[in-house]
């Protein structure tokens, strides 16, 4: 039981960072295009 809430912890973790990591990279494509 406990086991199972850890799991679902550490996956809603790593999803919420890799959707940082996208808006990051968004970001940057932006920042790059302005330059451009």
């Amino acid at each position: 039981e406990s086991d199972l809430s850890q799991l679902q912890t550490e996956v809603e973790e790593a999803v919420q960072e890799c959707r940082n990591a996208e808006e990051k990279a968004k970001k940057a494509i932006t920042d790059a295009a302005m330059m451009a």
